[in-house]
């Protein structure tokens, strides 16, 4: 039986009820912090919003309405009570709908900004919904975003980085083209392992590689940027 339970974020400002194998880590926090094209005028598509880590950070944090989708029962009813918990219930707008099944829920183009956080990883032997993919793969992602993003607008893609190639093969295609690109570092001594991905609809913007994203310092802790950004988060 799957465990869950709540815990507090930032001294206490967000509230998250969340499964046991699946949590908030920092990364997700520093791909909020890090999302471009966002305002608070911005409608927000989130694809796959799970327990609502991602749509709850960018409600609280950027203050725009988001559209949560999700098909997970379970999830589902996390994220219900994860809104509630934040207070956020009118600002966060809950589709319950398989996201390769979008077409006809919204009129294409009509989102400014699309997030999303697929599993890491390819189809595999594994029951693990939460980092394998199952049934929907990246492609799916990629797809349903470039249908609903409008011209000019940004999806923002939290990825595994050895997919990296694979994502911006999809995006291309859909004439999302690479606006910004990020890696994030577990240390400054390992390999990138994450990649934040930005690409913008119908436009050609000349690519930005940002500079390394650098998590923990070699003797522990977080290094000095996330230390910052995590502080100022809220």
């Amino acid at each position: 039986m799957e465990e869950y339970r709540e815990f507090d974020f930032f001294r206490g400002k967000i509230k998250l009820r969340q499964p046991k194998s699946h949590r908030l880590s920092v990364v997700e926090v520093l791909f909020v912090a890090n999302l471009k094209g966002i305002r608070k005028s911005s409608k927000v598509l989130d694809l796959g919003a799970g327990f609502g880590a991602l749509s709850v950070l960018i409600a609280l944090k950027h203050l725009c309405p988001v559209w949560a989708v999700e098909r997970d029962p379970l999830m589902l009813e996390l994220l219900r009570e994860n809104l509630r918990l934040n207070n956020i219930e009118d600002r966060v707008h809950l589709l319950e709908r398989d996201l390769r099944t979008l077409r006809g829920a919204f009129e294409p183009k009509c989102f400014d900004v699309v997030v999303a956080n697929p599993p890491f990883y390819k189809q595999s032997g594994k029951s693990d919904g939460y980092h394998h993919e199952s049934d929907t793969t990246l492609k799916d992602f990629i797809e349903t975003g470039a249908l609903f993003l409008r011209d000019g607008g940004y999806f923002n893609l939290l990825i595994a980085s050895d997919r990296l190639v694979e994502a911006l093969s999809h995006m291309e295609r859909l004439n999302m083209h690479l606006a910004y690109l990020r890696i994030f570092y577990p240390k400054v001594s390992k390999n990138g392992k994450i990649a934040r991905i930005t690409a913008v609809k119908n436009l050609s913007p000349r690519p930005v590689v940002e500079k390394p994203l650098i998590i923990n310092l070699e003797e522990g802790g977080y290094t000095q940027e996330v230390s910052e950004i995590i502080s100022s988060f809220l």
